[in-house]
């Protein structure tokens, strides 16, 4: 017997297609709006207003310019 009773039902195709335009649209808006400066509260914001503040670029390029992680 491979029937479940009450089981899940498998979502159909434009559920699916549905739910998947919701979350990138969702993370597309997250990034344009984190993208003009617009900052959350609480310490991840306090850090994101410093680097604005003090034109700090915080990326992880930077350690891209390091010839050696290991001291000599």
């Amino acid at each position: 017997m491979s029937h479940r009773i009450n089981g899940p039902e498998k979502p159909t195709r434009l559920a699916a297609w549905t739910r998947f335009a919701t979350g990138t649209l969702l993370l597309g808006g997250l990034i344009v709006t984190l993208m003009q400066g617009y900052t959350p509260p609480g310490p991840a914001g306090d850090v994101f207003r410093n680097n604005q503040l003090h034109d700090i670029n915080a990326n992880p390029l930077f350690y891209t310019d390091v010839e050696s992680l290991v001291p000599d």
